[in-house]
């Protein structure tokens, strides 16, 4: 049984402020030595309870924005790790090879009142939604893995990013690790107790396997983007776009893996693959 686990920071029990990665302070440089070591051991709590529930395969992308924000000196040998930046694609070999896809360390969408770090992608994002649909970015990995058939289990994290979860993806397992009360503020559970918390859902997601369904667009798929400042130009518009106002644009494309080349156009869809064989590692 094959899981693929995203990652992200912001919603890692303990963290609750943006991550600085100019500040080269000694102050900074530990509390970023914490929050790495943090979010590895949620990872391993979650990969033990992946395996308890039946999972023989488990890929873990990296997927805060810095690339390498997991502690890989303590982490679970049993998982293999997707890092770095300027990859082919933000979910890569997310596809139909695997069983169900999680999250650790989420945190909510834009916009979200009392929610602790919220954003979608960037703080310059108002609203990303697809067909109409309103999602963060946990909202889009359930979608882009409902295109290839693979349910959305597991979310851990904030509160506020739990409850977007649930009514997004209902029967979905979720872990509250802490509860935001403002966006730069907190109420946590210890890392230790944290993790218990963590391993014990991950076994439990895996009873949703068949009983989840993916979450899934019907084609083809309208992406709008909302900004808080103004950003775009009618007149010279972003490749493939249609801008609505200065801090409006739409993006359609075939399906939402075609959307994604499209906002993202540095994805070379077209790009070779490897002459190696991943699944080997």
């Amino acid at each position: 049984m094959k899981f693929y686990l995203m990652t992200d920071l912001e919603g890692v029990a303990g963290v609750y402020q943006w991550e600085s990665r100019d500040d080269t302070s000694l102050e900074n440089h530990e509390r970023r030595v914490r929050q790495r070591r943090w979010l590895a051991e949620e990872v391993n709590a979650a990969v033990d309870g992946l395996c308890a529930g039946g999972a023989t395969d488990i890929l873990v992308n990296d997927g805060h924005g810095a690339g390498y924000t997991i502690d890989l000196e303590v982490a679970d040998p049993r998982a293999r790790y997707i890092h770095g930046r300027e990859r082919p694609f933000w979910l890569n070999h997310l596809d139909a090879s695997c069983h169900a896809t999680g999250m650790i360390g989420g945190h909510a969408k834009a916009g979200t009142p009392g929610a602790c770090l919220y954003h979608t992608m960037s703080t310059a994002i108002r609203d990303w939604s697809f067909n109409g649909l309103s999602v963060g970015e946990i909202g889009l990995q359930a979608l882009i893995a409902g295109h290839f058939g693979v349910p959305f289990i597991l979310c851990t994290g904030d509160l506020y990013a739990c409850r977007e979860m649930e009514a997004l993806v209902p029967g979905c397992v979720t872990v509250p690790v802490k509860a935001g009360m403002s966006r730069l503020s907190a109420c946590t559970v210890a890392p230790a107790r944290a993790r218990d918390m963590v391993r014990r859902g991950a076994e439990r997601a895996f009873d949703s396997i068949g009983k989840v369904a993916p979450l899934k667009l019907e084609t083809p798929v309208v992406f709008r983007e909302v900004r808080e400042k103004p950003t775009f130009d009618q007149e010279n518009p972003p490749a493939f776009s249609r801008v609505l106002d200065e801090r409006t644009r739409e993006i359609e494309g075939d399906d939402i893996i075609d959307v994604m080349h499209k906002i993202y156009p540095r994805y070379q869809r077209d790009r070779p693959e490897p002459d190696w064989d991943w699944q080997a590692l």
